[in-house]
């Protein structure tokens, strides 16, 4: 199974993708956590400018940043570790490319459509949406470190990522589990344990 886990800055990203690797690791259920950007050693590369607050980065660069590094986590961690047959959680994937370069920074969803069909990229099993107020993600994000180069955007910008997660959830519902990330942690790891693995 593959399965991503998609959300504004200050979600829980983090937190619930950590609660479903302990919980397949109680189970001795074979799993791989990974990340976007960053997982591979060009993506920590790519990571690093693309969070940098310093650089001065187009969209469209910014768009094949994106690209460049989801071709070689798909190559050098998710296939690989699905062939194995092992389950791959992602905390984000390419939902967030149509948030962030697309409803954020305005660049066509046709054009990331074509990139998307021109590379092949797989879509995920399940995606998981923790949905929360752009206000309190980013009260969130605030409070445990500096803000990088998406965090430190202005509200609108987060209020146009939230929508586009949003409206993919609504048009792919067998996909998307959407979930109230202003709960309690454990309220949502339970939730989301409780979809996707329903006979345990």
């Amino acid at each position: 199974m593959f399965i991503s886990v998609e959300g504004i800055e200050g979600c829980g990203k983090s937190t619930l993708v950590n609660g479903l690797g302990q919980y397949l690791q109680e189970r001795s259920i074979d799993y791989v956590i990974t990340k976007e950007p960053g997982s591979t050693s060009i993506g920590k590369i790519l990571r690093s400018i693309l969070l940098d607050k310093k650089q001065q980065i187009s969209p469209l660069t910014e768009l094949l940043l994106m690209f460049s590094d989801r071709l070689d986590h798909l190559d050098k961690v998710i296939k690989p570790s699905l062939d194995e047959g092992k389950i791959v959680i992602t905390d984000r994937y390419i939902d967030s490319t149509y948030a962030y370069q697309g409803a954020g920074r305005g660049i066509s969803k046709n054009i990331i459509d074509n990139l998307v069909s021109q590379t092949e990229i797989m879509l995920p099993d399940r995606t998981i949406l923790l949905d929360i107020s752009p206000e309190v993600g980013l009260k969130r994000a605030s409070s445990r470190n500096e803000l990088d180069r998406f965090e430190s955007e202005n509200i609108e910008f987060h209020k146009r990522l939230r929508k586009s997660f949003l409206d993919a959830a609504g048009a792919n519902p067998d996909r998307f589990l959407t979930v109230d990330a202003e709960q309690e942690p454990y309220n949502i790891l339970q939730s989301v344990i409780n979809k996707l693995f329903p006979n345990d």
